[in-house]
């Protein structure tokens, strides 16, 4: 059994937070505390396999109380997900050792690829903080798009790279074709030549890269009652 701990003071950030941890392994356990004392006793007691740590609870006291977490179990997973995103927040926890920054704001689907990605051993921070530029192209639909030449998206068109932000906002094909104005076939097709670009096996797999990459979701509109599962985590 997995057991991720949710470290926030709001409930409301904890239960739109389930929902996509539980998906994120077969057997999850979800673990819930709401300041600095009641994580550090439930890391000790439970010995989580990953921590989502909120930065402004109450006892943390920013970075500093990650640098008291990670003297007391080195081992441990934390994840900061928070709603302030700095850079120099970014480095600091990149020098304590986090495995991840995610901000608030991120697609649920997106939070729970990127939470995945973590969880096989590749850090993740948000590449807007690092990046000097972001990915994108103004090309034409059948050139080549430049996102940096050594970025593994270097390679894709345009309309692959369309394609690749709706996998990351957690699009069917079948929801990727009504939005493109494609059939399902061609959505297939154009998605063997991403993963073959890529260097990916399957939709996760090209999910993780594109999150490592810089990549955001697509936003769609609604497909009528409750929408598509593309709602942002409210704070």
């Amino acid at each position: 059994m997995m057991k991720v701990l949710i470290a926030d003071d709001h409930a409301l950030l904890r239960d739109g937070l389930k929902p996509f941890v539980s998906k994120i392994g077969d057997d999850v356990k979800i673990l819930e505390s709401c300041d600095y004392p009641s994580t550090h006793d439930a890391i000790a007691a439970e010995h989580p396999d990953l921590v989502l740590l909120d930065l402004r609870m109450p006892g943390m006291d920013g970075t500093d109380g990650v640098l008291r977490l990670r003297r007391a179990f080195p081992n441990t997973r934390v994840v900061i997900v928070t709603g302030w995103v700095s850079r120099t927040d970014v480095l600091e926890a990149m020098r304590l050792g986090v495995s991840g920054y995610l901000p608030k704001s991120l697609n649920g689907t997106a939070m729970m690829h990127a939470l995945r990605l973590i969880l096989c051993g590749v850090p993740y921070y948000p590449p807007e903080v690092l990046a000097n530029e972001s990915i994108q192209s103004q090309a034409d639909p059948d050139s080549v798009a430049t996102p940096h030449d050594r970025s593994p998206l270097s390679a894709l068109t345009r309309r692959e790279y369309e394609i690749l932000t709706q996998l990351v906002g957690g699009a069917s094909n079948k929801e990727i074709a009504r939005v493109l104005g494609l059939t399902e076939i061609t959505i297939k097709s154009h998605l063997r030549n991403v993963f073959r670009k890529i260097g990916a096996t399957n939709r996760t797999q090209a999910v993780a890269l594109a999150l490592r990459e810089g990549v955001q979701a697509a936003v769609n509109p609604p497909l009528g009652n409750g929408g598509d599962g593309q709602a942002m985590i409210a704070v």
